[in-house]
């Protein structure tokens, strides 16, 4: 599936809507006014007199000779939650405050990086209650009889102040770690205790569970690239016949497989709702919604959607996107919701950017736009940006190949 969502830019500053939530400063004092973040969920619109700079390194790597994202925003090394993003790069990650873009916290990894040129697939953090992790590909030095090696170096950061490590952990990767040319890792989510970890190189994968209580681990299960996180199971694609991985889900707690679905040519997997992935063929032109907690089919998507990438808005709603068109499903009964496509009607799809609870925004022919996730109808409001990646409180822009935080309206 091809990457559907992009850089959006945001506008002048003079084009950025008056806003309440900036508290003025009283009469006659020359104390600057604190800045104050004030949630919208979701977010009608986005101030761009107030933007915040994040980290060069959230974005080192990243765009394509037009200045756009590759693979859109939900890739990008960075975590929102409540006021603060977390930014991770190879070798650490930086707590920023986002109404004052202050450098509040940071932390690093204990080793080096297992590769100087993997700045550009480092991916998200997650949350994990009051702590965010972040793992590393780091190497171990060569210590007597001892070769070197590569571990994944998992850190949790605390959400709250001093923003410190709460625990680390280090698990040992096998040796195809270090021969493969590019390795990512990736925290795919965490649930009942459990954190599932996934390290991806060429055609090897392998994952792991990790208790966030004892933070040993749990499991181990070689060959699976995990891919979502829920109903207690985490579901993803085992490696199989060459080009033809099953999909598969495994208990959090044990690591044992609960659930085989048949192989699938060309296959990829990504997370669709809470209890819901979508598996799709480059081969059969296969595409079709699977329950989680036992692989049966919810339904298949509908037609025509099988090149566009899909991202769960985090309510109820399926949004599938592509340069040329846009599409909602519903990820449970498999229902088309509503789609644009260029050429046909007087509605121009726009060039999506970011979806959150019950948005879509993006960028239209007249400019930053929001749309219903579930009908389709223009938000009167003009959201003033095209934002990446979006909370209650912000609304993250790539502007200059440079990402800017956004002050939230409604």
């Amino acid at each position: 599936m091809t990457a559907g969502l992009v850089a959006g830019c945001g506008p002048a500053a003079d084009d950025a809507k008056p806003t309440s939530s900036t508290p003025s400063a009283a009469a006659g004092s020359s104390a600057p006014a604190k800045r104050v973040l004030t949630p919208h969920d979701p977010p009608q619109w986005f101030d761009a007199r107030r933007q915040v700079p994040l980290p060069e390194g959230a974005t080192k790597d990243r765009t394509n000779l037009a200045g756009e994202v590759r693979g859109g925003g939900k890739d990008l090394p960075v975590l929102l939650h409540d006021a603060q993003a977390f930014v991770a790069s190879p070798t650490g990650v930086q707590v920023v405050d986002l109404a004052t873009g202050r450098t509040v916290g940071e932390e690093t990894a204990r080793g080096e990086a297992l590769r100087s040129d993997s700045e550009g697939y480092t991916l998200p953090p997650v949350l994990a209650g009051a702590e965010v992790l972040t793992p590393f590909l780091v190497t171990t030095p060569a210590s007597g009889t001892y070769a070197a090696g590569a571990v994944v170096e998992l850190v949790a950061v605390g959400t709250a102040a001093p923003y410190k490590a709460a625990w680390r952990t280090t698990i040992k990767l096998p040796e195809w770690a270090l021969r493969s040319k590019k390795v990512t890792v990736a925290a795919v989510g965490v649930q009942d205790g459990t954190a599932v970890v996934t390290v991806v190189g060429g055609d090897e994968a392998v994952s792991y569970g990790i208790d966030t209580a004892s933070h040993a681990l749990r499991w181990t299960h070689p060959g699976l690239k995990a891919v979502a996180v829920g109903t207690g199971m985490a579901t993803g694609l085992l490696n199989g016949e060459p080009l033809a991985p099953f999909p598969v889900g495994v208990d959090l707690a044990t690591g044992s497989e609960k659930w085989r679905g048949e192989k699938v040519y060309a296959a990829d997997m990504e997370g669709a709702g809470p209890a819901t992935v979508r598996v799709s063929s480059g081969g059969s032109k296969a595409d079709r919604l699977l329950d989680v907690s036992n692989g049966q089919l919810r339904a298949d998507m509908p037609p025509g959607l099988d090149s566009m990438n899909c991202t769960y808005d985090q309510a109820q709603t399926l949004v599938c996107a592509y340069s040329f068109g846009v599409a909602a499903v519903d990820p449970v009964s498999g229902q088309l919701l509503w789609a644009l496509k260029a050429g046909e009607g007087d509605r121009k799809p726009p060039r999506v950017t970011a979806v959150w609870h019950g948005r879509v925004y993006g960028r239209g022919v007249g400019g930053p736009v929001a749309l219903d996730a579930r009908t389709g109808a223009d938000i009167p409001t003009k959201p003033e940006a095209a934002p990446l990646l979006v909370n209650q409180y912000v609304g993250v822009v790539l502007d200059d190949n440079r990402l800017y935080s956004y002050p939230a309206g409604g």
